[in-house]
């Protein structure tokens, strides 16, 4: 029963690390979507007309006006209204000393903010080939809120006035979109970008909303047919591992949101579900950080998944973020944090480690019970079941404690996985970034993307045979031999994980042989 429920526990943990990262926690498919997706993505809401201060700056028609804040550089173009530059100022693309700020937008034709409305024919359009003339209060450096008003008139004579609010220290803008003669139909503003390549396990990068209290993700590589979820919107746009560009509803209300891909593009569209002369959004394009995000508010936190443990994994996030306030090395931080949950769950793992031995000790009479009633298994249980009160051996207390210490651990690894804080930390050595897999030197080796050797992932494999051998086992040799792939199993599938969390796992694998290395001796 030990070894089986052991050997359970031990692919259980496997499936569920390989099952998040292969399928990432996200709401039920949506039916597929009734009508053609436009070229460029939309959300809307309804809001009152807003036109530009007396003193605005007048800018020409076909200028790239641009409006710039310690934390944004945003650039915005008068063909179709677009935003097409959103540069953070505090993070860069590459971890390379040097190496400019990363910009959200990486426009491929259809840049963002595009206003869609179906026209009289019943088609679908935008406003691409609209020129809006420019006015703003301020260009380039900001230091209080700035106001960019977009005036447009389509062909048909309609007029779009598209109104926004930046702030210097915020990463939420407000948006107005006014209109006057389109046809009397729902609107919808939309979020475009080139796909990215992935640059981290587990990566989902496409449109993505927050409905009826549900997450909903489309990753754009994968995204065939253009997907339609409707309800109650909190939020929705487009995000990627570590970036989020969302609007939010002035009000919580019905919604519909389009995800659709193409050519190398994704794109996110928000449409109301009734007809509508003007659209009020808050827009937030930042980084998925807890800080932001719950400042921002409008449930925008919820675009970071920290899967079913949330609960535990935001304590450990906490945690982690403070251990960081004061070595000052996320490497260093994970490493005391994985100390911190060993010791917290020391008296545990003890008892776990005394049940297995007391398995061991008796396991000469289990065989003999076993080969005596082989032929009566009714029997054989009876005899067991004394054998283990006269022991005073509990068979399943060597696995409950893996069970208690499940949540913990798929909590950290989730947060080790999607936390912003990562992003580009150095640790020690050839190691300048932990949220990119391990890799020292340029060797290529089958199967590692990016190539080099992944040094921390095989001394994690190696850390998990050393502890094999260590731990008291109940089962004969061939079983032993069978369990010896497990360190494969896991070194396979880590290779290409954020070296932090390879971190987080080599660590707990060093402090368990500790542990385990203590117990022998004191029993010797």
């Amino acid at each position: 029963m030990e070894r089986r429920l052991a050997l359970a526990l031990a692919l259980s943990l496997g499936i569920l690390v390989g099952f998040q990262v292969l399928f990432p926690h996200r709401a039920p498919a949506p039916r597929p979507m009734d009508v053609s997706a436009p070229a460029s993505s939309a959300l809307v809401d309804p809001g009152q007309p807003v036109v530009a201060p007396a003193d605005s700056v007048p800018v020409d028609p076909g200028r790239i006006v641009e409006i710039a804040s310690r934390l944004f550089r945003a650039r915005f173009a008068s063909q179709g209204g677009r935003l097409v530059g959103f540069e953070l100022s505090e993070y860069r693309k590459d971890p390379a000393p040097g190496d400019g700020p990363y910009d959200l937008v990486h426009a491929n034709g259809a840049a963002p903010l595009a206003l869609v409305w179906r026209a009289d024919s019943g088609s679908i359009v935008d406003d691409r080939s609209v020129l809006y003339e420019l006015t703003t209060t301020s260009e380039r450096a900001i230091d209080s809120p700035a106001v960019l008003t977009m005036r447009g008139r389509t062909s048909s004579g309609a007029s779009i006035t598209k109104t926004l609010t930046l702030s210097p220290d915020s990463y939420l803008l407000d948006l107005r979109i006014a209109t006057e003669g389109l046809p009397s139909t729902p609107l919808a503003i939309g979020w475009s970008r080139a796909v990215l390549a992935p640059k981290a396990m587990a990566a989902v990068e496409g449109a993505v909303g927050y409905f009826d209290a549900k997450l909903h993700t489309y990753d754009a590589s994968t995204l065939e047919e253009p997907e339609v979820v409707e309800g109650v919107a909190s939020w929705a746009g487009y995000a990627e591992h570590y970036f989020l560009a969302a609007f939010v509803p002035e009000q919580r209300q019905p919604m519909k949101m389009v995800a659709s891909a193409e050519k190398g593009s994704s794109h996110s569209t928000l449409w109301t579900t009734a007809p509508a002369t003007a659209l009020h959004y808050s827009l937030y394009i930042g980084p998925k950080s807890f800080r932001d995000l719950e400042k921002a508010g409008g449930d925008l936190v919820q675009a970071i998944d920290l899967g079913w443990f949330w609960f535990v994994a935001k304590p450990l996030l906490v945690a982690l973020r403070l251990i960081h306030s004061v070595v000052g090395n996320y490497g260093w931080a994970i490493i005391l944090l994985t100390v911190a949950v060993r010791l917290l769950f020391y008296p545990v793992n003890k008892k776990q480690i005394e049940a297995m031995k007391g398995m061991q000790a008796i396991q000469p009479e289990v065989k003999k019970l076993q080969e005596r009633y082989q032929n009566d298994r009714e029997k054989m249980n009876v005899e067991m079941m004394e054998l283990y009160r006269r022991h005073k051996v509990n068979p399943l207390s060597g696995c409950l404690p893996m069970l208690v210490q499940l949540p913990v651990f798929i909590g950290l690894y989730n947060v080790l996985l999607q936390s912003i804080e990562l992003r580009h930390a150095p640790f020690i050595g050839w190691m300048h970034d932990l949220s990119r897999p391990d890799r020292l030197g340029s060797l290529a080796i089958p199967f590692v993307e990016p190539s080099g050797i992944p040094v921390m992932t095989l001394l994690m494999g190696a850390s998990m045979v050393l502890q094999q051998m260590m731990t008291p086992s109940t089962a004969d040799p061939t079983q032993q031999r069978v369990m010896m792939i497990m360190p494969v199993i896991f070194t396979v599938m880590f290779v290409n994980f954020p070296a932090g969390l390879v971190l987080y796992w080599l660590s707990n694998n060093v402090l368990s042989i500790a542990q385990q290395w203590h117990s022998n001796r004191q029993a010797n």
